[in-house]
């Protein structure tokens, strides 16, 4: 059974858990919207305006603003894993992105550090109205007190297709096949025995794989999975396949690759888009059907033979 966005909304079956994947750890859930009183934490920059020159300059950025929206950047490269934060609001909604080192492209989400910190929080906390926040009017009568919630979060959820065009992929494939993402993690087992099961569709020109990069396994395998994922990164688009190759064959990242400079941003932002879209391990296929529908499949399918006719049809 599928889980199948439509006008932006995820239907969850339950079944999928069930799949044959490599499980993601858990990512602590924001809290719910509840009243509170808000303190910008003492280590975060305040949100500064972009000058318009920026905006001009750097693509992401043009895209942001062309439907009317005002953009701020917030936290700064080093809080951010080496990537920029952009809060973006239109009206009374807002949203916030994360853009890739040459600006081209950006990935809208939520970004954690490694001890479970919610940086875009944290990050988007001074910025009036961005997260729940209530005043407290003192009362003669102690009993009619009453916390005045101000604002709460604007949350938009986003077409998965779309979200993993935007991220860090390879391709494997005739560029006339439909197009299939993949979720990997180059060391899961789940991921490369799927891998290999669709080598045929590939071969055929039935299908275009893009590989998109993520480390969710590094608990597992001495925190190689990382390094792994950042070389396929390095690689390049056309270079990811043969890089994967390498990898299962030595069971771990090469020695002897040049580590281009932005991949471990790149791999930030592949983790974002995975987790924005409901990841819950490796592999995850994410497609578009001949109607646009967007769908996404926890592990390899039974029946692969059915999965691509859904790309065809």
């Amino acid at each position: 059974m599928r889980s199948i966005f439509l006008a932006s909304s995820l239907l969850l079956c339950p079944s999928l858990a069930l799949a044959a994947q490599c499980p993601a750890p858990t990512v602590p859930e924001p809290q719910a919207a509840q009243p509170r009183l808000v303190a910008a934490p003492g280590d975060i920059p305040a949100p500064r305006p972009i000058p318009a020159s920026d905006i001009a300059a750097i693509p992401a950025l043009k895209r942001i603003t062309s439907q009317g929206a005002t953009v701020m950047e917030i936290g700064n490269p080093v809080l951010n894993h080496g990537l920029r934060g952009i809060y973006a609001r239109n009206g009374n909604a807002f949203r916030v992105f994360y853009l890739t080192p040459d600006g081209e492209a950006e990935i809208g989400g939520v970004m954690w550090d490694a001890g479970g910190r919610n940086i875009t929080r944290d990050t988007v906390a001074p910025i009036p109205g961005a997260i729940p926040t209530v005043t407290w009017k003192p009362s003669a009568h102690a009993g009619q007190n009453v916390a005045q919630p101000m604002a709460a979060q604007a949350t938009e959820q986003t077409d998965p297709v779309k979200t993993l065009a935007s991220s860090s992929f390879g391709l494997e494939g005739r560029e006339t096949a439909p197009r299939l993402y993949m979720i990997l993690d180059p060391l899961c087992p789940y991921s490369t025995r799927a891998f290999t099961a669709l080598q045929p569709y590939i071969e055929r020109g039935d299908i275009q794989l893009g590989l998109v990069p993520i480390a969710i396994n590094d608990y597992e395998n001495a925190h190689a999975s990382t390094p792994a994922a950042i070389a396929m990164l390095s690689a390049g688009r056309r270079g990811m396949g043969q890089m994967w190759h390498r990898i299962m064959a030595q069971g771990h990242a090469p020695g002897d690759i040049a580590q281009v400079d932005s991949s471990p941003a790149l791999l930030q932002l592949n983790m974002a888009a995975a987790h924005s879209v409901g990841l819950k391990g490796t592999p995850t296929f994410v497609w578009a059907d001949s109607k646009g529908m967007s769908h996404v499949e926890a592990g390899l399918p039974d029946d692969l033979s059915r999965l691509v006719q859904e790309l065809h049809t």
